[in-house]
């Protein structure tokens, strides 16, 4: 099915703010934000410092404190580091403190990837100069890098690298880092936060791309709606949140806010418990009808209005090279479609059988439960009807945040859960390699709930082990595809696009990547932040903006 084109922009105004900035910062500037899926990775990335940081280009990234770097073995990177960057303490940055980060990672490091595995050692070669040794090939080394993040010596004395999932570690405020913005208040990490965290520009920031705003908020206790209401229906409450996509009219006729949508990396992740749930997902026919009872063409363009892209697999098929790979396998899935019967009543055969086996009266349904945040109550109910019709009566628990659906997924291989059937989180992209999705495929690590399987650890080290330039890269990612598609591993549903609502007087363009770069928000002279006692004129409040629609 075709991707859906972006509808006409008809007795819409163009949108002036992006001639009235002009990229420097604005005296009493501020833009409150809220940010429901992983706010702590835009967060770090505006505070602390790396070698490379996350760009909305192909690569996915560009030099922070490295200038350039060289690959010079398989397993060995080099690289250069700036001279005039500062820690927000005053103190000057150097490859001492590469070493000195790197070692205190190495203590208690992040585990969503392989580095921690195969790091062997940093060397210092000179002040500006620092070379990586790995003890095997490591496709994705670039994209762990972006997350590599250098604090001062005695921010490491409290807290260390925390080693927990959630690798950004903003424990407290104070001027520990290397970023445009400092911690001012609160603490934001992947398993908690403050229900408010403020930046501060730094005013001694050495790089190039300067804080253009003097303070962000970024709430993290809201609810969708909350967060909506606040931005379409007043002032100085909320300047940017992400928008369900039935509220996409409604921010375009709003008179503080206007609509951006981009093409995305994102993906839904909806786990089967295989760990410790109900012993049917460990059924690979369950699985099955589970997948292919859900119309993932009615959630595209009726639950989602249209606003993402098919996927025959957890992972964006607009990832570099994925959408080749995906096409490398379209015999696959024709003779997949034809071999497997794929109709209501054979779906619901396969539950009622499995029933039968387990001495389950089949007049009962199976009841399966599926934990989530309140924003995926737009998805839950269809897919609660789609599974009925095969006989699963799915029940849902919603809560508010994030970091509470991350708790019980973290605690689930440990043992310790309380039990679920089916996770559900935004999977917003933060990586810009596929690892992003696929990592949640790699058996008994916190983000997964898959038990040992060697085949499939297998696949997944050779994904990481292959290098994402090669000729070979393709055909692996394939296999891997393939492999996952054909056992069910996870429920697949459509990636959707990054919808905001955006206060008519910022500049904000978001990008494939759901990661936002708040270093890059400008505010225009009448933005409620800046014009002061000045009512927002009704000559602004009455027009409705063109969408702003980024990558399509």
């Amino acid at each position: 099915m075709a991707e859906p084109g972006p509808a006409p922009d008809i007795g819409l105004s163009d949108d002036p703010a992006p001639s009235r900035v002009d990229g420097k910062i604005k005296p009493g500037s501020h833009v409150k934000l809220y940010l429901p899926n992983l706010p702590y990775l835009a967060i770090s990335h505006a505070v602390n410092g790396a070698l490379l940081r996350p760009a909305n280009n192909v690569r996915g990234w560009q030099y922070d404190l490295a200038t350039s770097h060289k690959q010079l073995s398989d397993t060995v990177w080099e690289f250069s580091l700036r001279r005039d960057a500062s820690f927000q303490d005053g103190s000057h940055f150097n490859a001492d403190d590469v070493i000195d980060n790197m070692a205190e990672f190495k203590k208690a490091p992040f585990t969503f990837s392989k580095l921690h595995l195969i790091l062997d050692r940093v060397e210092k070669r000179d002040d500006y100069t620092v070379r990586f040794h790995l003890s095997e090939p490591y496709g994705a080394f670039l994209y762990d890098v972006i997350w590599l993040q250098f604090y001062t010596r005695s921010y490491l004395d409290k807290f260390g690298w925390n080693g927990k999932p959630t690798c950004p570690n903003l424990a407290e405020p104070g001027p520990y880092a290397l970023g445009p913005y400092i911690l001012h208040e609160g603490y934001i990490e992947g398993d908690r936060s403050s229900k408010e965290v403020v930046l501060k520009a730094n005013p001694n920031y050495w790089g190039d791309d300067k804080a253009k705003v003097e303070t962000i908020t970024i709430y993290t206790d809201l609810t969708l709606a909350q967060a909506r209401d606040k931005a379409l229906k007043a002032e100085g409450d909320v300047d940017i949140t992400p928008v369900s996509f039935g509220d996409q009219l409604d921010t375009v006729l709003s008179p503080y806010a206007k609509l951006a949508e981009s093409t995305s990396l994102n993906n839904y992740s909806m786990h089967f418990n295989m760990i410790n749930g109900n012993a049917a997902l460990l059924d690979e026919r369950i699985r099955f009808a589970v997948n292919h009872a859900i119309n993932k063409e009615y959630l595209l363009n009726l639950s989602m209005l249209g606003a993402g892209v098919l996927s025959p697999t957890m992972v964006s098929p607009h990832f570099y090279r994925v959408d080749n790979a995906i096409s490398s396998l379209r015999e696959y899935f024709e003779q997949q479609q034809q071999a497997q019967n794929t109709s209501l009543e054979a779906l619901r055969e396969l539950v009622l059988a499995y029933q039968r086996e387990q001495g389950v009266d089949p007049q009962q349904q199976l009841v399966l439960t599926l934990f989530t945040q309140e924003s995926f109550k737009f998805l839950t109910g269809d897919i609660q009807f789609f599974l009925s019709r095969v006989n699963i009566d799915l029940r849902v628990e919603f809560v508010p945040s994030e970091k509470m659906v991350f708790a019980r997924l973290f605690n689930t291989w440990r043992g310790i859960n309380k039990p679920w059937d089916f996770l559900l989180w935004g999977n917003f992209d933060w990586y810009k390699h596929p690892w992003a999705a696929f990592f949640v495929y790699r058996p008994f690590n916190d983000w997964s709930s898959i038990p040992p399987n060697p085949e499939l650890s297998a696949l997944t080290d050779l994904l990481l082990s292959t290098d994402i330039e090669s000729p070979e890269y393709e055909p692996v990612l394939a296999k891997l595809i393939q492999h996952v598609h054909q056992h069910n591993y996870m429920v697949f549903l459509p990636t959707p696009n990054s919808v905001f609502a955006v206060n008519k007087e910022v500049v904000f363009n978001p990008g494939r990547s759901a990661f936002v770069y708040l270093r890059e928000l400008q505010v225009t002279d009448d933005h409620w932040s800046v014009r002061g006692d000045i009512p927002y004129s009704e000559r602004s409040k009455s027009k409705a903006l063109k969408i702003n629609r980024q990558n399509f």
